[in-house]
């Protein structure tokens, strides 16, 4: 008797089947969901800071705060406004930087000028940069210390005032 449970249990039992493919799978479910979670991250900084420069970029167009001087404050904010989002609502995260240019005239193919929302009828270009690092164990790992992720938007300023 003893020698017929010693071939059953070589040949015909199941137990433990069910561990050993938990064990085998449940890496490669972990690397699927949190691959999943990382690109969904991903996407959403990605609309985040598209949506930001946009934001931006109408504000510049618009003109507000060219006489008193601060529109060039006013799209910085504007476009950071979004990014409340990514960074905490830390107003002073480093991980967000907005460049604004303007290019006279509206020649884009000429040099630009930075930290200027030029003036009426020029190009306006808003830029806004993130930089995050992953969220996940085990996908992070996979991944670069730190993935830079960028929204940029032009635009032709309006005519608020006569064009040059």
């Amino acid at each position: 008797m003893h020698i017929a449970n010693t071939r059953r249990s070589l040949t015909g039992s199941n137990e433990g089947a069910s561990t050993l493919e938990m064990a085998l799978l449940l890496p490669v479910l972990l690397v699927v969901v949190f691959g999943l979670v990382e690109f969904g991250y991903n996407l959403f900084a990605r609309t985040t800071v598209e949506k930001a420069a946009q934001l931006g970029a109408r504000s510049a167009v618009t003109g507000e705060g060219f006489a008193e001087g601060t529109r060039l404050a006013l799209v910085r904010s504007k476009a950071r406004q979004l990014t409340d989002a990514l960074t905490g609502g830390d107003p002073n995260s480093t991980a967000i930087t907005v460049q604004v240019r303007s290019y006279p005239g509206g020649n884009t193919s000429g040099a630009a000028v930075e930290n200027d929302a030029g003036a009426p009828c020029d190009v306006v270009e808003v830029q806004v940069d993130y930089r995050y690092a992953p969220l996940t164990p085990i996908v992070g790992a996979l991944l670069p210390a730190e993935i830079g992720v960028t929204g940029k938007e032009r635009m032709i300023n309006e005519p608020w005032a006569a064009c040059k």
